[in-house]
């Protein structure tokens, strides 16, 4: 009997083990250094639209970008606008997204970028882009290829 105690012991300890380590394995793919450069990579986009500064929105992009917009037409039908990155570097090179300022926003206040962690695992993120004066935001994913983090997918809306 007391050899199936000690047994029962040792089976739960086990498994209590197993539980913890698999519950902080996403734990452990998260670096500090992880998440510096995801905000980077997010400023880099972000910062870069408002200076219409291609090359640094470029180094955040993923060549195969899909920015999307979820709109409805003048009948009430929704649809689905998607901007790869091609499209992305056209309007960067011939808009001013100054002009896209929310109303009221003073020209003259410090742009500011705030980013929203919601998950980090497994080389992929999912964070969100905020900022103080464009009339938009940012549901971004970035993936971690070959050492750096590339924004892959954006869904963003109206304020």
């Amino acid at each position: 009997m007391r050899k199936t105690t000690q047994f029962n012991h040792l089976f739960r300890f086990i498994l209590v083990f197993i539980t913890v380590i698999s519950f902080n394995i996403n734990l452990f793919g998260q670096t500090k250094s992880d998440t510096l450069l995801i905000k980077e990579t997010v400023f880099n986009y972000l910062e870069g639209l408002h200076d219409n500064d291609a090359p640094r929105v470029e180094k955040a992009m993923h060549p195969e970008l899909a920015k999307r917009l979820i709109t409805k037409d003048n009948k009430g039908n929704y649809k689905l606008d998607i901007m790869g990155w091609s499209h992305l570097l056209f309007n960067i090179k011939t808009v001013d997204f100054k002009t896209m300022y929310k109303a009221g926003v003073n020209p003259e206040e410090p742009y500011r970028v705030e980013v929203i962690f919601y998950d980090i695992s497994n080389d992929i993120a999912t964070v969100k882009g905020i900022q103080n004066k464009f009339a938009f935001f940012d549901y971004i994913h970035l993936g971690k290829i070959n050492g750096e983090w590339k924004i892959i997918n954006i869904l963003w809306a109206w304020n």
